[in-house]
């Protein structure tokens, strides 16, 4: 079975080529998460096609999660996937039992998507490729314990660090990411550059660049986002963090794109 509306597809902005829940500042991982968790869990119980539909309903007015400590800090965004998973196993309990959700939960007109992402939703989008299209080919795994949008940098730093630039010999560097990009890991830009703990430093641009310049073996690892973080201000060899290369000879660039959205 399929389960494409845990893609954010239906809520995708093709205009601004990003997720309507970002640009909002919902965490879809906690929202869509919890009616996919919702479905799996009623189909373990071997419910049937009515049960596994009241579970969604259901878990569909569980989901939440907002994104604001991307920019400014809490820890909360640590339990949005164990939210997720808690709602939808109480979903699924709660239709096992006899409650029941409506039947028009994703595209109604007071609907999960409607709710959401406004008329910038594409309920058609639900049911495309239904039965062939298959979502979890697509999932990937991070490589780096921090946000997603950092991981480009975080390439393009250690490639340049494999290509034998010295932290030493850096004097400015400048990360050129998407403009949605930005309100995560680089605004507001004092904190980004100065994380106040290793949770912060996850999210920042310019932290995670320099953990990867300076950072022994991989570059980036657990260590990296202890508290207080081990790369200071202090610690680097060149002041303010940017990110891309320049050394006293000559400017090295290094161009990686982004990786697709991690589970």
């Amino acid at each position: 079975m399929s389960l494409p509306f845990l893609n954010t597809a239906p809520g995708y902005d093709e205009e601004l080529r990003n997720s309507v829940f970002f640009e909002r500042g919902l965490h879809a991982t906690s929202i869509c998460g919890a009616v996919g968790a919702a479905v799996a869990v009623a189909m373990l119980q071997g419910q049937d096609e009515a049960g596994i539909a009241s579970a969604a309903g259901i878990a569909a007015s569980m989901g939440a999660g907002l994104l604001e400590a991307n920019r400014t800090g809490g820890t909360v965004k640590r339990v949005h996937c164990g939210w997720a998973a808690r709602c939808g196993v109480a979903a699924a309990d709660l239709a096992r039992h006899g409650l029941t959700g409506p039947p028009t939960v994703l595209e109604g007109r007071f609907g999960f998507l409607q709710a959401f992402c406004g008329d910038r939703a594409h309920p058609d989008a639900v049911v495309r490729g239904l039965g062939t299209d298959w979502e979890l080919p697509r999932v990937v795994f991070k490589p780096y314990p921090c946000n997603h949008f950092t991981h480009a940098g975080v390439d393009a730093a250690l490639r340049l660090r494999a290509q034998g630039l010295a932290p030493a010999d850096v004097t400015a560097i400048e990360l050129g990411v998407a403009k949605p990009v930005l309100r995560t890991i680089a605004e507001p830009p004092e904190a980004k550059a100065r994380p106040a703990s290793g949770y912060h430093a996850a999210f920042s641009g310019p932290y995670t660049v320099a953990a990867a310049l300076l950072g022994g073996g991989l570059g980036v690892s657990h260590e990296d986002f202890t508290d207080p973080p081990p790369v200071t201000p202090a610690a680097s060899p060149w002041p303010p963090w940017c990110a891309a290369s320049r050394t006293s000879a000559a400017a090295r660039r290094s161009r990686t794109p982004s990786p697709p959205s991690c589970a």
